[in-house]
């Protein structure tokens, strides 16, 4: 019998505020919560070490296809932050 761990609904819920930053504030927040939700889910996340977690933020980024440059103009859009905050997410989870 294969047993499959389901992500917790905490890890859901980190998932849906990711899609809501659309601030610098929004992304300290999420910040935050992202903190809170790998103390309680650790072991659902695939990077537990920070050199692993940043190489594959580092691969996120890569493999990203946003090429906005933080600026004046770009950091007042939404869209950076709300990447910024999916960046985050994306290499809690993928190797």
């Amino acid at each position: 019998m294969t047993m499959t761990t389901a992500a917790p609904a905490n890890t859901d819920a980190v998932y849906e505020l990711a899609l809501r930053v659309r601030s610098k504030r929004d992304l300290e927040r999420f910040l935050d919560r992202l903190a809170e939700d790998y103390e309680t889910n650790r072991e659902v996340w695939e990077n537990r070490s920070i050199p692993d977690f940043l190489i594959s933020l580092a691969d996120c980024s890569r493999r990203s296809e946003y090429v906005g440059t933080p600026g004046a103009e770009s950091t007042s859009s939404g869209d950076y932050w709300q990447y910024m905050a999916c960046l985050m997410l994306g290499a809690s989870v993928v190797r």
